[in-house]
């Protein structure tokens, strides 16, 4: 199990990152994958930076159960997958086919760690919003102009 949790932050720092995720960051699972929906992507030590363009890219290939651990418990029952998959459709509805993602930033925000990171659909941009609780799980999950 060890070796797949390794290989999964090889490649998700492959896939969403210049520098691929150090190895130490990955946590041990708390419970078996098998008992949890999703798999969870959660790499508490990683930069919110680097979690942002992760969780993002679950979403846009059609994973958001996999996003749902990285949530505070509010946020995952106000935002559960079929409302992050009706939000996404709805993204392209509007904007088109997803192009591609842009460089996050980070800002602090009432205490908060938030990043803003650019997404580019045929017909336009919009930044999705993360915004980081101090336990560093995200708290809100928006897209806006």
């Amino acid at each position: 199990m060890k070796t797949s949790s390794i290989a999964l932050a090889i490649l998700l720092g492959a896939c969403c990152s210049q520098q691929p995720a150090p190895v130490a960051a990955v946590a041990p699972a708390a419970e078996p994958p098998a008992t949890r929906p999703g798999r969870g992507i959660i790499i508490p030590s990683a930069p919110p930076t680097f979690r942002s363009k992760t969780i993002l890219h679950e979403l846009v290939n059609g994973r958001p159960e996999n996003v749902l651990n990285d949530f505070t418990p509010q946020l995952k029952e106000a935002l559960p997958a079929e409302k992050l998959t009706a939000a996404w459709n709805d993204l392209t509805a509007r904007l088109g086919t997803y192009q591609s993602m842009g460089e996050p930033t980070q800002v602090e925000e009432d205490g908060r760690k938030v990043v803003f990171v650019p997404l580019m659909f045929e017909k336009g941009t919009v930044r999705a919003r993360l915004v980081y609780d101090d336990t560093n799980y995200v708290a809100a999950l928006t897209f806006v102009p």
